[in-house]
């Protein structure tokens, strides 16, 4: 396999992953239709990865969970450790 196709189909994935978790915080913001078919694909994706996080971190007294920031941050290493296997 092409080492350029690897290193975009790797950046591909985490960007679409980064966008799942944007689009879960930014329905956490406003008023949605749980049974909305986008807001169920998005919480679907989602949840894998962040339930483990809310299991180790819970929400801050004030009720504010940061784990989908967390979530970006894991990705943003996990990414970074991706590409840099494929490039040596």
């Amino acid at each position: 396999m092409d080492i350029l196709f690897t290193l975009k189909l790797v950046k591909g994935v985490f960007a679409i992953l980064d966008l799942f978790v944007w689009a879960r915080l930014i329905i956490s913001w406003i008023p949605h239709d749980p049974n909305n078919d986008i807001t169920r694909i998005v919480y679907k994706v989602t949840e894998p990865m962040l339930k483990p996080i809310r299991d180790i971190i819970p929400a801050l007294s004030l009720g504010i969970d940061i784990s989908p920031f967390i979530l970006l941050v894991l990705l943003n290493i996990a990414e970074s450790i991706a590409l840099r296997t494929f490039v040596y």
